[in-house]
């Protein structure tokens, strides 16, 4: 009991200081973030750590990272960069950030074990893949619920919108097909089979062609938006074709390439993960002209606004790889844990959060208290461990409440 007394008093002395230092320090450390009309961010949800890392793209370096709630997947922002929505599959909803203030600003439940998502160019309505549920609910932005749902095939994941935001297509890993949703009319039309396991998608600016990957495989399928016809190509060589499994994949801006993210299968017994690749396809010829060898397990992958930068998440290293496409040279960035960005995840937003030296430390500080009370907890039995439990919740409450209101800078216009 007495080693319990020392603890409980050591929590309580620390609580002390940092309401001195929330005191005397919070109207001094204030530091905004400095940005500019080019700055853009990639916002990369952590599967297993369950926050969002955002990126600067112009230093490469993490300037935020929250929590988003359990088992963030997939992910979309908005043409106008001011949201980012964000599946969490395991609790069956999509989280809606601000990214004024990188707060959850909604919440909205869809259908079972949501993972791809994107939204239309004019920011109203956002669509989501039901992986187990087998269909597609559909947001309305102005209200943030859901408006439809629609039943599509077996198992969709990856999700992707036309320019124009006519059709919709959806992969559906279980029932090999890609399924066409009219906008207009909310209908599913015919699906368009393209073989096993489709997983990611993605549409030429022109929308004259669909790219589709098949997880378990070397192979992209193309479909011809005008007849529905398909083409397939392989991302590896005859060696590589039985350890390749395509994920994300991302069209350039200007159309003229798309870039495919592809895991590299272990073989038990003989190695642990390979590092992946990202296949790099002319879509002139419709052929892989690069592979560039990225980290572990690439996933999500997205091209920033110029085409020279393509972020990929790869959710076993932990890390996202940028590749610079003038040169195919790599660099890489230390993430959250298991991240995974299925879907577009680079933006310019019109604001962006000032940064909170107090808050950011305090909320390091208080997190790692967190840590220490389950510990305690676990040596304190009864009253005084749960007495612990209220006052560290109380004090992490009361801090941020404090410091909420965080001031955000706007960008040039």
């Amino acid at each position: 009991m007495k080693r319990g007394i020392k603890v409980y008093l050591l929590f309580l002395a620390s609580i002390t200081f940092l309401s001195l230092l929330l005191l005397f320090s919070y109207n001094v450390l204030m530091s905004p973030t400095p940005v500019d009309t080019h700055t853009e961010y990639a916002y990369v949800p952590n599967g297993r750590s369950d926050n969002l890392s955002v990126i600067n793209t112009t230093t490469n370096k993490i300037e935020y990272s929250f929590d988003i709630g359990d088992d963030p997947e997939g992910v979309a922002i908005s043409l106008d960069g001011t949201k980012v929505y964000v599946t969490n599959s395991n609790i069956d909803i999509v989280s809606i950030i601000d990214t004024a203030t990188n707060k959850i600003i909604g919440k909205v439940p869809v259908g079972d074990n949501p993972i791809g998502i994107a939204v239309t160019q004019d920011g109203k309505t956002v669509y989501v893949a039901n992986f187990y549920s087998n269909d597609v609910s559909i947001i309305d932005t102005a209200t943030n619920k859901v408006k439809y749902d629609l039943d599509v095939e077996t198992n969709p994941v990856g999700v992707a919108i036309n320019k124009d935001g006519t059709r919709v297509y959806v992969a559906n890993l279980g029932s090999g097909t890609v399924s066409v949703i009219d906008a207009a009319n909310r209908t599913v039309l015919d699906p368009v089979p393209v073989g096993p396991n489709p997983y990611g998608v993605a549409v030429t600016p022109d929308e004259r062609k669909v790219y589709v990957t098949h997880a378990n495989s070397d192979k992209v399928s193309i479909i011809d938006t005008d007849t529905n016809n398909v083409t397939t190509i392989n991302t590896g060589n005859a060696l590589e074709s039985l350890d390749l499994s395509p994920s994300g994949v991302a069209v350039s801006p200007d159309g003229k390439n798309v870039y495919v993210a592809n895991h590299k299968r272990t073989i038990k017994g003989i190695s642990g993960t390979p590092s992946g690749t990202v296949s790099v396809i002319d879509t002139a010829t419709d052929s892989v002209v690069a592979n560039v060898t990225v980290d572990k397990c690439p996933c999500g992958i997205s091209v920033n606004k110029d085409g020279i930068k393509v972020y990929v998440a790869n959710s076993e290293s932990d890390t996202v790889s940028v590749i610079y496409t003038e040169n195919y040279t790599v660099e890489y960035v230390p993430v959250g844990d298991m991240p995974s960005a299925l879907g577009q995840f680079i933006g310019s937003p019109p604001k962006v959060p000032k940064h909170n030296i107090v808050r950011e430390f305090i909320d390091s500080v208080v997190e790692s208290i967190n840590r220490t009370y389950l510990r305690i907890n676990g040596l304190i039995n009864g009253v005084q461990g749960f007495f612990l439990g209220i006052i560290s919740s109380i004090f992490y409450g009361v801090l941020s409440g404090l410091i909420v209101p965080k001031i955000t800078e706007k960008l040039d216009p």
